[in-house]
């Protein structure tokens, strides 16, 4: 995972080889500097990247962040992957739910029985096996819970919560 995180390149978005983006603006990557070097104090291991260049965050892995520090309790919408160690899946969907977001949810495993266990059990608007949380299709619902929000995004959702829809009975006529 480290490899393959040290070889994403950063850079224009524009450019088909770059993986990762500049954040949206320099405030926004300062305070996510700001909570890493937070947690990193409190004890968590910051295992490759993390260094900021204007609103650039080179992409990192945090390991074993303490509950209290943003890092865990707040979403960081920023190139950043949290790693915690757990006795058994039962206890790692507990922790997932821990928070009071629920936007949506990555789980890597081959465990189709642990896979449905997680989709009817995280608190989250969408669980991805094997992929990105960030994933979307147009035509499925894209949304979250908890205080990540309740509207939908989605062609199909979007236009529902754009439309009064209206029913018109004709009887005889």
């Amino acid at each position: 995972l480290i490899a393959a995180v040290k070889k994403l390149k950063g850079g224009d978005p524009r450019q088909d080889d770059t993986s990762i983006r500049p954040m949206i603006s320099e405030s926004s990557a300062a305070t996510v500097e700001k909570s890493v070097n937070e947690a990193v104090k409190a004890g968590t291991k910051l295992l490759v990247g993390g260094k900021r260049r204007g609103a650039f965050m080179e992409p990192m892995i945090l390991e074993d962040a303490p509950f209290d520090t943003d890092t865990r309790k707040e979403e960081i919408f920023s190139p950043v992957i949290l790693l915690y160690s757990y006795n058994d899946f039962k206890e790692a969907v507990m922790e997932a739910n821990s928070t009071h977001y629920g936007l949506q949810a990555g789980i890597f495993m081959c465990d189709q029985n642990k896979a449905f266990y997680a989709f009817e059990h995280i608190e989250a608007g969408g669980v991805c096996l094997n992929n990105s949380p960030s994933m979307c299709v147009d035509s499925q619902p894209y949304s979250g819970i908890k205080d990540s929000g309740i509207q939908r995004e989605g062609v199909k959702y979007v236009m529902d919560d754009m439309l009064e829809t209206k029913v018109l009975v004709m009887c005889n006529v």
